[in-house]
């Protein structure tokens, strides 16, 4: 069991974007899946991991645990 923060990290625009970044590197791969004329769900499934990774990266960040 481990203890709380005591003092909980601050939320900037810079650690949004650095959470943001498996997100914005899925929509890459939307777009290179359209330009190589790849079947469109690989692209979709694409976007739908890039938007998880976002969600557990933060999640990470904050403290958020499944339990």
């Amino acid at each position: 069991m481990s203890s709380p923060d005591p003092a909980p990290r601050k939320i900037t625009p810079v650690r949004v974007l650095v959470w943001m970044i498996p997100f914005f590197l899925s929509l890459g791969v939307l777009a290179l899946t359209f330009a190589m004329n790849w079947e469109p769900w690989f692209g979709y499934a694409a976007v739908l991991a890039g938007a998880l990774g976002s969600l557990m990266a933060a999640g990470q960040a904050l403290g958020v645990t499944g339990e």
